[in-house]
């Protein structure tokens, strides 16, 4: 029994994160990447690190056309540690291409996400 109460307090040995194998992707205007972003932290399923999705938003605007740039986030995905890369390539002045790759999983719900905010921003 008192093994039972240790094992209880007992500390997690910490988890690897999942390895990223897929990727998605959409196009946005520029001021819609910080919304969208905004969004998907606010999936239950994410636990993003805070005021991410305003410090990507605030940098894609200044990206130069034609031109890439990349974050690397590490975060939580259903209690789960995880690799996420976004990848945001200005394809015009205020056109920007954000690639998101992670994990299977992630990537499905990544997609769930960017389906309901092309619906709810289409007229």
């Amino acid at each position: 029994m008192l093994k039972f109460v240790t094992e209880l307090f007992k500390p997690n040995a910490p988890r690897a994160p999942l390895p990223i194998t897929s990727e998605t992707s959409m196009n946005f205007d520029s001021r819609e990447v910080a919304p969208f972003l905004t969004q998907l932290a606010n999936n239950h399923r994410f636990a993003f690190p805070e005021d991410i999705a305003k410090a990507i938003g605030d940098t894609v605007g200044d990206i130069p056309v034609e031109d890439t740039k990349r974050w690397k986030i590490t975060a939580d995905f259903d209690g789960q540690p995880i690799l996420l890369e976004i990848e945001a390539f200005m394809d015009d002045a205020d056109a920007v291409d954000l690639t998101f790759h992670s994990a299977q999983i992630v990537v499905t719900e990544i997609e769930r996400e960017l389906e309901a905010f092309a619906d709810a921003i289409s007229p």
